[in-house]
């Protein structure tokens, strides 16, 4: 759970077996979808119900390729 005044974040990162994980820190467990497409779906749901939250998309040598705050 995250702190009042606190940005929580959803990070997407390549899997080990071609799939993409949705990680959310604090979450039990990772997400895994198929395509890109589908993680950053899922990334933005989460975040939602998370505001304001981070969205990091990261590719497997974990440079980002992308983040956007998600904010009401």
């Amino acid at each position: 759970m995250s702190e009042p005044n606190s940005t929580a974040t959803v990070n997407v990162e390549p899997g080990r077996r071609g799939d993409w994980q949705v990680v959310v820190p604090g979450e039990a467990a990772p997400v895994s979808c198929q395509t890109l497409d589908d993680a950053q779906w899922v990334a933005y749901l989460l975040a939602a119900d998370r505001q304001p939250c981070q969205v990091v998309i990261r590719d497997a040598y974990h440079r980002v390729l992308g983040r956007d705050l998600i904010a009401a």
